[in-house]
C-alpha cells in the first residue's frame, strides 16, 4: 500500500514538474536560431503550434526568426498572430512596429505603436471560437508558462505559421478597409475579391479601383493591373502613385515611350519627400542616359558613315585627277621629248610606265639597230611586268629569245621570261606593286 502511494505521488510530482516546465522545443529551436539554422528553429515552432495554434509563446519566437532571416512580411504575420490571440501582449506590437519599418513602412509602423498604450490596459481577449469548436468548463489556470510537455510531432512542411481568419483586431465589415488591410499584409488573393464588393457598394470609386490595380500588379496580373490603376488615377489620397505603377508594369513590358510618359507625370505632382519619387527619378536618370548614349552612337555612326563616304569620293577624285595629271604629264613628256632608247628609259626610271611602253613601241615602228630592238622589247616585257600584265610581259621576252637567241641580252630574256611564266601563274597570291 505504501509503495503505491509513493508510485502515485512520484507520478503527481512529476506531472506538476512538467506543467510548469518550459516548453524544451523553445529552448532547442533558441539552440538553433543561436546557431543560425533559422528553419530547424522554426520547425520546433511549427511543432508547438500544430498541438496548439493559439501559443502566443511560438507566434512570438517564430517572428524574432523571421526578422534575422530579413522575411519582415511573415514576421508581421507572426507578431500580429500573437497579439490577436493576446491583445495585451505589447511585444508583439512592437514586432511588427519594427518589421514594418524594415520595410520602409514608416506609417503602418507608427500604426502598430499607437495599440501599445490600449493594449496593456487591455484584459487580456477570448479568442474567437470556430463553428465547430464546443465550450469548455472555464479551468483554473496555473500562473503563465509553456504548454506541458509533449512528445513532439512531426514539424510541418510549411515556411510560415499559417494565419488564422479574422481576430478581434482585424475584423471589419468596410470591405475597402478589409482589403487594404489584407494588401498590407500580402494576402493578396483574400484581398482581390473585396475591391469587387467595394465598387458594388461605392460604383466608380477612384480608390477602389486604385487598390484594386495595386492588388493585381503583386499578383503579377498586368494587364488587369493597368485597366484598375487607370481608373485610380483620380483618387485623392494616392492617385499619382496610380502614375508610378503604370511606368513600372510599363517597363515590364518594355514599352519605353510609355513608361517615360507616366514617370514623368509621377514626377510633375510628387512632393520631394514621396515614396517613390528617389526611385522615379533614378530611373528617369537611366533612361535618359540610355537614350543619350543611343543618340551618340547613332551619331557616331552616322557620322562615320558620312566620312567614309566622303573619303571614299575624294579618295576617287583624287584617284582620277592623279591619273588625269599623269596621263597629261605623259602625254606632255611624250609629245616633247624625242622617240629614243635613252628617252624611253628615263620615262620607265621616272615610273611613267605607260608613256614608256609607247615609247618603245614606236621605236619599234621605226627603223632602228637590231640591238636597240630586242633591247625596246625587252623593256616593254618589264614594263608589262611592272604593271602585271604578266601574260603580255612573257609574249615579249618569247620574242626576244626566239629572234634574237644569240644577243646579249638573250640570256636575261630567259631568265625574265621563267620569272614572268611563275608570276603569271600566281598573279592572285602577289601584293600590288608600290613602286
Amino acid at each position: 500500500m505504501n509503495k503505491k502511494l509513493s508510485f502515485i505521488a512520484l507520478a503527481f510530482l512529476l506531472g506538476m514538474s512538467q506543467s510548469w516546465a518550459v516548453d524544451p522545443r523553445i529552448e532547442q529551436g533558441a539552440r538553433f536560431e543561436a546557431k543560425g539554422q533559422y528553419d530547424k528553429a522554426l520547425g520546433e515552432y511549427r511543432a508547438m503550434l500544430a498541438e496548439n495554434k493559439k501559443n502566443t509563446e511560438a507566434y512570438m519566437a517564430a517572428g524574432k526568426v523571421r526578422m534575422k532571416m530579413k522575411d519582415y512580411k511573415g514576421a508581421v504575420a507572426n507578431f500580429r498572430l500573437a497579439y490577436g490571440y493576446d491583445p495585451s501582449l505589447s511585444e508583439a506590437y512592437e514586432g511588427a512596429a519594427k518589421a514594418y519599418e524594415a520595410m520602409g513602412q514608416q506609417a503602418k509602423a507608427d500604426a502598430e505603436r499607437a495599440k501599445i498604450k490600449g493594449a496593456k490596459t487591455a484584459p487580456k481577449a477570448e479568442p474567437a471560437k470556430t463553428e465547430t469548436a464546443k465550450a469548455e468548463p472555464a479551468k483554473t489556470e496555473a500562473p503563465k508558462q509553456a504548454q506541458p510537455t509533449q512528445t513532439a510531432k512531426p514539424a510541418a512542411p510549411v515556411a510560415k505559421a499559417e494565419p488564422v481568419k479574422a481576430t478581434p483586431a482585424d475584423v471589419t465589415e468596410d470591405p475597402f478597409e478589409k482589403g487594404k488591410a489584407l494588401l498590407a499584409e500580402g494576402r493578396y488573393q483574400e484581398a482581390a475579391p473585396l475591391w469587387r464588393a467595394a465598387l458594388s457598394k461605392r460604383p466608380g470609386d477612384a480608390g477602389a479601383y486604385f487598390y484594386a490595380g495595386l492588388t493585381r500588379y503583386e499578383m503579377g496580373e498586368y494587364d488587369k493591373a493597368e485597366f484598375n490603376l487607370k481608373k485610380g488615377l483620380s483618387y485623392k489620397e494616392r492617385g499619382n502613385d496610380a502614375n508610378y505603377y503604370l511606368a513600372k508594369i510599363h517597363q515590364k513590358g518594355k514599352r519605353l515611350d510609355q513608361e517615360k510618359k507616366y514617370l514623368s507625370a509621377y514626377l510633375k505632382k510628387a512632393a520631394p519627400d514621396a515614396r517613390f519619387r528617389k526611385a522615379a527619378e533614378d530611373r528617369m536618370a537611366e533612361i535618359n542616359a540610355e537614350a543619350n548614349a543611343a543618340a551618340e552612337e547613332k551619331a557616331m555612326k552616322e557620322a562615320e558613315a558620312k566620312a567614309l563616304k566622303e573619303a571614299k569620293k575624294t579618295g576617287n577624285d583624287k584617284a582620277r585627277s592623279a591619273e588625269t595629271a599623269v596621263s597629261s604629264q605623259k602625254e606632255e613628256v611624250a609629245s616633247t621629248a624625242a622617240n629614243s632608247i635613252a628617252n624611253a628609259n628615263a620615262l620607265f626610271a621616272d615610273g611613267y610606265n605607260e608613256a614608256a611602253l609607247q615609247m618603245y613601241k614606236a621605236l619599234l615602228e621605226n627603223e632602228i639597230t637590231p640591238d636597240e630592238r630586242y633591247f625596246a622589247m625587252l623593256q616593254m616585257g618589264n614594263i608589262y611586268r611592272e604593271m602585271r600584265d604578266f601574260h603580255s610581259a612573257v609574249t615579249r621576252y618569247r620574242d626576244v629569245v626566239r629572234e634574237f637567241p644569240d644577243s646579249d641580252w638573250a640570256t636575261e630574256a630567259e631568265r625574265a621570261l621563267e620569272d614572268a611564266v611563275w608570276l603569271e601563274k600566281h598573279a592572285s597570291e602577289l601584293p600590288r606593286n608600290k613602286r
